[in-house]
């Protein structure tokens, strides 16, 4: 197949749930030139006969079958399969808006961009709560023009969301930008956002919305299975950032908030195997950071300088978030125009015409 705008990486594992809905939302794209490179991180479900065949019917699909890796490494396979001019990336258990790949190129094509960024849709579906809401960045950042990340670094602040951009294939072969490989999920997309962030010279952005992002989970510690995944990726990320003499204020300013959150995702696991050793990790990413000013900043709001205040007295702090967390579990109270309703555990009083 020749002329292919964009290459399609969807890494997959254990999602046989999930998967004939993202796949099917991939080939209604309205954009035809595109492949689809489904590759199976040696799942023990359905999957690799689910995307055989799929394989069989439409010839824009590449199935690829490997032993497990782990996200960062089944991305680097897709990589280096792409043929096309801009590569995306899709998470098997989300799906995607029949427009997206249309609208990201056309702007692609019109700025000759590096990276097209575009808004999403938190879709929650969990026991407690369900909702699908759109994702936008609160700061301002322009849909006229092309910028780079030192003009407008709220990227680095926000969750990565790599899967709501195209990415120039020419950008990531000129700079060697991979994924980290690391066991199962591991956080990889952290490092590769921040690489093609920092590195791009023509980043467009739209407010429009196309992907829908799919968690199960209603807090995302409860996600993280191990507490040394934030650590290692930061790690890595500054390594990086100090080797290409990146050291822009307002970049390194945006990774702090994001770390700020990192924090708070571990503090709020409802286990920590040693814990002393997490608490450590924790001082020692505070450590590159000035308390004058961060306390002092007014870039960042209020309740992020009492969190960081909070972890002065980590223990404490973690007991009083673990604690508002089983209050929430066990009680809660929806009072608004479409639902009015008290729960205490799975009882649940409506009061709901």
């Amino acid at each position: 197949m020749s002329n292919i705008k964009i290459s399609v990486i969807v890494p997959i594992y254990g999602v046989e749930k999930y998967l004939k809905e993202c796949v099917d939302s991939i080939l209604a794209q309205t954009l035809n030139d595109i492949e689809i490179i489904l590759i199976d991180d040696g799942g023990k479900d359905s999957c690799p006969e689910i995307i055989d065949e799929y394989a069989r019917q439409d010839n824009r699909i590449i199935a690829i079958h490997k032993p497990n890796g782990g996200y960062g490494q089944t991305c680097n396979v897709g990589l280096k399969t792409a043929k096309g001019e801009y590569i995306a990336i899709v998470e098997p258990d989300d799906f995607i808006d029949s427009k997206m790949y249309e609208d990201l190129y056309k702007i692609a094509k019109q700025y000759d961009s590096d990276i097209v960024k575009s808004c999403f849709y938190e879709n929650l579906q969990t026991p407690q709560i369900a909702y699908c809401h759109k994702t936008m960045w609160n700061d301002y950042i322009p849909e006229d023009k092309s910028f780079t990340i030192k003009e407008y670094s709220h990227f680095l602040y926000y969750h990565p969301s790599i899967w709501s951009c195209i990415y120039k294939r020419e950008f990531l072969n000129k700079h060697n930008i991979k994924f980290v490989e690391a066991p199962g999920a591991g956080w990889t997309d952290n490092p590769f956002q921040v690489q093609t962030m920092c590195l791009a010279e023509r980043i467009n952005y739209t407010t429009n919305a196309y992907y829908y992002w799919r968690r199960v989970n209603l807090y995302e510690s409860d996600d993280l299975k191990d507490w040394t995944i934030p650590f290692k990726r930061s790690e890595e990320i500054h390594n990086w950032l100090e080797t290409n003499n990146i050291n822009d204020e307002n970049i390194l300013f945006s990774l702090m908030r994001r770390e700020f959150a990192y924090i708070g995702i571990v503090l709020g696991m409802r286990k920590i195997s040693k814990s002393s050793e997490c608490y450590k990790s924790i001082k020692k990413m505070l450590s590159r950071y000035s308390e004058a000013k961060i306390l002092n900043s007014k870039k960042l709001r209020e309740d992020e300088k009492n969190f960081y205040k909070s972890l002065k007295h980590l223990r404490t702090f973690r007991f009083k978030i673990l604690s508002k967390r089983t209050r929430r579990e066990y009680i809660s109270i929806r009072f608004n125009s479409r639902e009015k309703s008290f729960r205490i555990k799975d009882k649940i009083i409506s009061f709901t015409k």
